[in-house]
């Protein structure tokens, strides 16, 4: 689980990334990134019924892309703001591949410190 200070739940917070946050998306994720006024980051994850009807695979991916992003978090840049969307090609994807794919979509963004 993410520490408290580390998640993005208010409403506010996802529109206002939405609206303005720089974005990519591949075949199994999307991503939206925008700068925050904070010393460290704050991720949102979400997962919508078009990705799977079953709550449990909506959780189990949710924890898998968690558990990708406390990986990869010593090596992004600080003080950003991060929403990970899951697209519908992701179910019955293993972890390997989601942390990879993340990996991959971050270069692009240029978020990740090579």
């Amino acid at each position: 689980m993410l520490a408290k200070q580390s998640r993005l739940v208010k409403q506010k917070d996802f529109e206002k990334i939405f609206q303005q946050g720089r974005s990519y998306y591949s075949k199994l994720l999307g991503i939206k990134a925008m700068v925050n006024e904070q010393q460290e980051n704050r991720y949102g994850i979400v997962i919508s019924t078009k990705v799977s009807k079953k709550s449990t695979e909506r959780n189990k991916l949710k924890r898998q892309i968690r558990h990708a992003i406390k990986r990869l978090d010593y090596e992004l840049a600080q003080g950003m703001d991060i929403i990970v969307m899951a697209l519908p090609a992701i179910s019955g994807q293993g972890y390997n591949t989601i942390k990879s794919e993340l990996e991959r979509i971050l270069i692009k963004l240029k978020l990740l410190k090579q």
